[in-house]
Parts: structure tokens; C-alpha cells; sequence
């Protein structure tokens, strides 16, 4: 059982790491078994096929933060007191683990030009974890019902992404260098003004998640 369990879990590591250093295009059943150094017969034993071996890599979730990774990303270990406080963190956090992590972006490269099962998972588990925040944030402050949650974040998330995916081919959007941790303090003081701008702390208070 022990050897079933390692060779299981060898041959996920592998996908994570194919999809970052070769993105999704790299994913396949040779590939995948010369990476985790085994038969591609246990691919098909232990998982049916390729797609089951995606749904089984996409519902660990690994490659995906919390919103309480998040949270700690930006803010360590100060936890934000109010709601438009606890927004911020999340967003900077959010951009912060993308612009770490490799796999991650080419999930939401592949979610864009492509269509599979893991690409669809990636984009049902982000879904979940946005409509989490959302509830919980409507929940434990009423009075956010008068502000469309959604589309704010709907709308500064889109646009913190698409930046982060274009500083992958260009160096500067706008004027603003995004390749360089100035350009990106920028960014990031421009979401704060926005997020406070609408969601003040005296208007909504006592979030929690």
C-alpha cells in the first residue's frame, strides 16, 4: 500500500512540475511517466487515463492558495481588522502567490487557449474560493449588499492578472514598469486607493471569513 501511495504521489508531483516548466502543452502520459520515473501502465492503473490523472492533480488543490495563504502572503502574521482591510490583503496576497508561482500562471494561461479537465477544475476551484469571500463577506457585513462585490473584484482581479501575465512577454504597461517591484508597488497602492475608496472600513465593519 505504502509503495502504491508514493508512486500515486510521484506521478502528481510530476504534473505540477511539467505544467511549470512546460505548461500545459507538455502533459501527457510519456512525458508525465519519464518525469515521476515510472511505467506509464501505472498512470492508466492508478488513475483510468490521462483526464483522471488531471481531475486527481486538480483536486488536491496544491497549486491553488487559500484565501488563508493569502491573507498571510501579504500581511505575515497581522490579521487585517476590518473588511475593506481584509480585501486589500487578499488582493495583494493574490497577486503576490501568482507572480510566485509558475504552475499557477500557466493555469490560468491554459484556462484561457485551452479546454480540459484540468484547466476547468482550476477555473471551478477559483470560482468556489471567490464566491466563499463574497458570501462571507455579505454575511458578516450586510450593509456590503449596497456595493457589487462581484464585479469589483471581478474587475481588479481580471486587471491584476492580466498584468501579471503581461510582464511574462513585456516590460512595461502604460508607462509602469511591471517588471520591476517599483512598478508593482504602484499597482498594488492604486488597488488599496481603489478598494478603500469604495469599501471604507466605517461602512463595513466586523468581516470575517
Amino acid at each position: 500500500m505504502r509503495d502504491k501511495e508514493e508512486t500515486r504521489k510521484k506521478i502528481l508531483e510530476a504534473v505540477g512540475e511539467i505544467l511549470s516548466e512546460e505548461g500545459f502543452g507538455g502533459i501527457g502520459v510519456n512525458n508525465v511517466s519519464r518525469r515521476a520515473g515510472v511505467d506509464k501502465v501505472l498512470i492508466y492503473r492508478y488513475f483510468g487515463d490521462l483526464p483522471g490523472l488531471l481531475r486527481e492533480f486538480a483536486s488536491g488543490g496544491d497549486y491553488w492558495p487559500s484565501m488563508e495563504d493569502l491573507v498571510e502572503k501579504a500581511e505575515g502574521d497581522n490579521r487585517p481588522p476590518g473588511a475593506s482591510e481584509l480585501a486589500v490583503a487578499l488582493l495583494k496576497g493574490y497577486i503576490r502567490e501568482l507572480r510566485d508561482s509558475t504552475s499557477a500562471q500557466e493555469l490560468l494561461l491554459g484556462e484561457l487557449v485551452s479546454r480540459n479537465e484540468l484547466s476547468e477544475a482550476s477555473a471551478r476551484k477559483r470560482e468556489r474560493q471567490g464566491a466563499d469571500l463574497i458570501e462571507a463577506l455579505v454575511r458578516s457585513a450586510p450593509e456590503a449588499e449596497r456595493v457589487d462585490v462581484a464585479a469589483l473584484g471581478a474587475l481588479l482581479s481580471a486587471g491584476l492578472t492580466f498584468l501579471m501575465l503581461r510582464a511574462r512577454t513585456s516590460e512595461a504597461y502604460l508607462g509602469i514598469d511591471i517588471s520591476s517591484e517599483e512598478g508593482w508597488g504602484r499597482i498594488e497602492r492604486a488597488m488599496e486607493e481603489l478598494v478603500r475608496g469604495v469599501m471604507g472600513d466605517d461602512k463595513l465593519e466586523g468581516f470575517q471569513y
